[in-house]
């Protein structure tokens, strides 16, 4: 009777140490992915203030939380999001000309878009 009492103890002390990993690892990714999305609201925000090196620095955030967050997505909106924020970044980074900044913009919005659609 002990042995089985034992024998249960230990499956589930095992079955808590498998499970409690993953559950970690949803837990920052979703934090991650939050993250990245506020990152690229406010980059897009201060873009459209023509504050370049601001746009620069939370774009560059938000990519970094988009990089975090990358390992759990089927779809690939993460990997695309990354993409759009790589490019914006190039467009707009060292420069202060409004399209081009601009143009920086919309990469974000549309890398804000695929962060949004990963995140449901």
């Amino acid at each position: 009777m002990l042995a089985r009492r034992s024998i249960f103890a230990a499956l589930a002390i095992a079955a808590a140490f498998l499970v409690a990993p993953h559950k970690a690892f949803a837990q920052s990714h979703s934090e991650h992915l939050t993250q990245a999305i506020e990152e690229t609201k406010e980059a897009i925000k201060e873009g459209k203030q023509h504050m370049a090196s601001s746009f620069a620095e939370h774009a560059h955030n938000a990519w970094d939380h988009a990089k975090a967050a990358s390992g759990e997505d089927p779809k690939g909106h993460i990997k695309t999001a990354m993409k759009h924020l790589s490019q914006g970044l190039k467009t707009a980074k060292r420069t202060h000309h409004a399209s081009r900044i601009d143009k920086g913009v919309r990469h974000a919005e549309t890398a804000l878009i695929h962060l949004k659609a990963a995140n449901q």
